[in-house]
């Protein structure tokens, strides 16, 4: 038997959500546009480029909530969320607590907005909890086993006890291991190395402080901006300020191929990942060198 969950609130949420970040991004590229080049503007892009992640987030989570419910049979209670799927044989399950006998806060990790909670937490009585739903805490259902309880929403909550205790008291046909299933990418050690994160942090963070600083130098630049000088020191290449942008765009490039190519690698040869993003480091320093070089005026 298959139960749903109201999906109407956490849906219209998540779509308001995203339409204030993309309307806040057209203010900024407006502040952009309007604005005389320098660290007002960086700031504006900066902002801009950090919200295309949340709305990519957030459109998973509103995919994984369209994508949601609860099957139910003799065997296993088995939870849909997205890709995802928990799977909790119907023999494990020691008891079902309503969300509004939780006394006091729980700790909480993950997303949430109203009509929808996904994540995990320390709930009182219930110990670590999978979050699958999309009421409040105390409009939920927590499935506990002595391993892992579940936090779920189907809409008919009687009918849903009712129908896990029959089942219950019939027994399972067959036993099931208590698992989660998931893409192999969400498990992917990538996510657990630290060297990876450190040399992308850094990456990142030199790229986008020579942005800043070709930014906050723009307004001083003269309007022949020396590019380029002979052997013996004379000028014999000019360009426009704008040009000043094109060694951080070359670190900006580098930094999106290296890091790509380094994650294609990773799985296949994590040395060569290394070494991309590594090279990605020094590529930054040489362009901050150059652009010293070149705006010391």
């Amino acid at each position: 038997m298959e139960w749903i969950t109201d999906r109407r609130i956490g849906s219209q949420t998540g779509v308001l959500f995203i339409i204030a970040t993309v309307m806040f991004d057209i203010i900024l590229i407006g502040l952009i546009l309007t604005q005389p080049i320098g660290l007002i503007t960086f700031i504006a892009g900066l902002l801009a480029i950090f919200t295309l992640p949340l709305i990519a987030l957030i459109a998973f989570q509103l995919r994984g909530l369209s994508r949601s419910g609860y099957m139910l049979d003799r065997n296993a209670l088995t939870i849909f969320w997205g890709p995802i799927k928990q799977i909790v044989p119907t023999a494990a399950i020691q008891r079902i607590m309503l969300g509004s006998e939780v006394a006091g806060q729980i700790k909480f990790r993950g997303w949430r907005w109203p009509g929808l909670m996904v994540g995990q937490g320390e709930v009182p009585a219930a110990g670590l909890t999978l979050f699958y739903a999309s009421v409040p805490l105390t409009e939920q259902l927590i499935v506990i086993t002595p391993s892992l309880s579940y936090a779920i929403s189907p809409t008919d909550v009687a009918g849903f006890i009712e129908s896990i205790k029959a089942r219950y008291e019939l027994g399972p046909t067959q036993e099931l291991e208590q698992t989660s299933v998931r893409p192999p990418i969400f498990d992917a050690p990538l996510w657990r190395d630290r060297l990876m994160y450190g040399l992308e942090t850094a990456g990142f963070v030199l790229c986008a402080a020579l942005f800043a600083y070709v930014c906050v130098r723009y307004a001083s630049l003269p309007q022949k901006l020396p590019l380029h000088y002979t052997a013996a020191g004379v000028i014999d290449r000019y360009g426009t300020p704008a040009q000043s942008f094109i060694l951080p765009l070359i670190g900006l490039l580098a930094l999106v191929g290296n890091s790509v190519l380094g994650l294609w690698l990773y799985g296949r040869e994590k040395m060569a990942a290394y070494v991309l993003w590594g090279g990605m480091i020094f590529v930054q320093v040489l362009l901050w060198v150059g652009s010293i070089n070149l705006l010391k005026l």
